[in-house]
């Protein structure tokens, strides 16, 4: 079951920080909040450019793109993949026959297989290497279009209809289907940084409720969590059909401890479980992953979809590499302790920063996406996180101070003086949160606090004792009523 854990690429920032964000944009953010938090200059942009250009296929792009700069040199990022990922790499990646092709060549195991156009070639190909297979499109992202372990030449006719029917890929790859648990592993340079294990979405009985309360308990459950929030699982075909084969329905009581898987698929999106799991992993499979990547034209950093032999640990084959690949969900496991891919990341661009003060301070993702999306702007630099630790003080303001232009004249200077917090209502009062990084700039402000704007009159100011901040605090100052 998930548990809210302190966000470890993030030191002691908490869940807040990334409230509301998810994909791929949530990668992008962590990635460039890392950064940013290390005093890095942080700039996004609305699309690539020719400053960083990555052969990016069409869509929506705006708060992926950013870059980040230490004064001396500056590296360009598309979500998680850094310009340390070469174009020529990532189409390798977008083509699984080559990628297959360049990994054989290498030595690295993947599966057997091939890719056709015609469907009664595609069938004798499968009738050869035998059941059970796995079909799959030959470009194609985040599990879309892929069927596992199809059993017959019946289940697979159906598969390519339903791959025909729904999408419009045309080169399909077949392969032998492999027993064993599947990991996507995440390498940078010559490290495996982190390894979830993807079960297939499943439920397990406790003796008192349904499949189908059990699939709403725990999809209440991955609600909580930032990466699988808006991943549940789904009560479709696919789940009705799997029941059905193991004798289930959606009311069968299964008994407690009982495990029942709802689909043969590990796709996270469709309801799997990302598990944390890079202790399971022996040497040689993380061998296997770096070599693997490697055998990639500059290939800095990526993650890497590997079965291991349930029969061999230290065997693995590589089903595929991804030069973009998410990294919420190891950060956000639904069991284990998370990695810290971003920091691991921004360490192989910028090692001088490894040992650099970070910052506690944040910024809001969410305001930059408008003026990017609205196309207001080509690109946008954030201010630059606070150096050193900084200082809190909170004051209760009493008096005429409400609708007299009282709190907006506190943003005002604020802002002026390089302060942020928050001013807020209070009843009749008002409620200051002052944040700087020297206690000797907040007794500065307070002037500004007894003074008031022209309208406004303060009768009276409760202080607070002065704080060092260990809590994550946005820049900028914010007015709530």
């Amino acid at each position: 079951m998930y548990k809210e854990n302190k966000l470890i690429a993030l030191s002691n920032l908490g869940n807040e920080v990334i409230e509301g964000i998810t994909g791929f944009k949530l990668d992008a953010y962590l990635i460039a909040l890392e950064g940013w938090r290390r005093g890095l200059e942080l700039k996004w942009y609305r699309d690539q450019s020719d400053l960083c250009e990555m052969n990016v296929l069409p869509g929506r792009t705006s708060g992926r793109f950013f870059s980040l700069s230490d004064g001396n040199k500056t590296h360009y990022f598309f979500a998680t993949r850094g310009d340390k990922v070469s174009n020529e790499a990532a189409s390798i990646c977008r083509n699984k026959s080559l990628t297959k092709k360049l990994l054989k060549k290498a030595g690295i195991n993947v599966p057997i297989g091939g890719s056709f156009e015609d469907e009664h070639e595609l069938l004798r190909f499968a009738t050869k290497i035998g059941y059970p297979v796995v079909l799959k499109p030959q470009s194609g992202s985040m599990g879309r279009g892929v069927f596992v372990n199809l059993q017959s030449e019946n289940e697979l006719k159906k598969a390519i209809q339903q791959i025909r029917r729904n999408t419009e890929y045309k080169e399909l790859i077949i392969e032998k289907f492999y027993q064993g648990d599947e990991y996507r592993v995440y390498v940078v340079g010559n490290k495996v940084i982190g390894a979830i294990k993807r079960v297939p979405a499943n439920v397990i009985g406790d003796g008192i409720h349904s499949i189908r309360e059990l699939i709403e308990i725990k999809n209440k459950n991955r609600k909580i969590n930032p990466y699988l929030s808006i991943k549940p699982i789904k009560i479709d075909s696919q789940v009705r059909d799997m029941l059905k084969k193991k004798g289930y329905t959606l009311d069968s009581v299964p008994e407690k401890n009982e495990k029942i898987f709802l689909r043969n698929m590990s796709n996270l999106s469709q309801g799997g479980d990302p598990i944390e799991a890079t202790d399971e992993l022996t040497d040689e499979v993380k061998e296997l992953a770096v070599n693997a990547l490697k055998a990639l034209p500059s290939m800095g950093h990526g993650g890497l979809d590997i079965i291991v032999d349930p029969d061999n640990p230290n065997e693995g084959t590589v089903l595929e590499i991804n030069s973009k690949p998410e990294i919420s969900f190891h950060l956000y496991p639904l069991s284990g302790n998370p990695k810290d891919i971003p920091s691991a990341i921004i360490d192989y661009y910028f090692p001088d920063t490894i040992n650099k003060f970070k910052s506690t301070a944040f910024f809001d993702y969410k305001s930059i996406l408008k003026p990017l999306n609205n196309r207001a702007v080509e690109e946008l630099k954030i201010s630059d996180a606070p150096s050193t630790n900084c200082f809190k003080k909170t004051f209760l303001v009493q008096g005429k101070v409400i609708n007299v232009g009282y709190m907006s004249y506190i943003k005002r200077q604020a802002l002026k003086n390089k302060l942020y917090g928050e001013c807020k209502r209070d009843g009749k009062n008002v409620k200051i949160t002052i944040i700087g990084s020297e206690s000797g700039q907040i007794d500065a402000f307070k002037k500004y606090i007894y003074d008031g704007s022209h309208k406004s009159v303060v009768v009276k100011v409760i202080e607070d004792k002065l704080e060092k901040i260990t809590e994550p605090f946005k820049i900028g100052f914010e007015i709530t009523n």
